[in-house]
């Protein structure tokens, strides 16, 4: 099941990246911001960083909006926003593996996150690989 997540949540930002394409950097975060909008789904939803790990865009996480993400850490010390950038940068997309809250939740479940680079935004979407409480929002 880990295989077609992992090309579905692929397929889900190359929908974002479309967006971005078509419509501009400006209306892609604004879509993004949205927290019940066409990039929330289930368990997953599409957040934006900059290419220097400055959070842009996320329909959750609003407080953080603005603020550089680069030495976040998760629960067992990985610095993963550090990684995707970092990645993004060379490889220009990548998968990443964490541990991150549920919306309205302090719990950590583990997640995936495919990140993929257009333009200076990185645009990453994930799904919690466990059997979290979160089923939709």
């Amino acid at each position: 099941m880990q295989t077609r997540e992992r090309l579905e949540i692929r397929h889900w930002v190359q929908k974002a990246v479309a967006l971005y394409e078509s419509s501009g950097e400006e209306e892609v975060l604004r879509q993004i911001a949205k927290s019940q909008g066409q990039f929330i789904q289930d368990r997953r939803y599409i957040f934006a960083v900059d290419i220097d790990g400055k959070l842009l865009a996320h329909p959750f996480s609003k407080p953080l909006v603005g603020i550089n993400l680069l030495e976040l850490k998760d629960c067992h010390g990985k610095t993963f926003v550090r990684k995707m950038v970092s990645t993004a940068r060379t490889r220009g997309w990548g998968f990443a593996d964490y541990n991150w809250r549920l919306p309205d939740s302090q719990e950590e479940f583990p997640k995936t996150v495919f990140f993929e680079r257009v333009g200076e935004l990185v645009l990453c979407g994930g799904y919690y690989t466990n059997n979290c409480p979160f089923e939709a929002i």
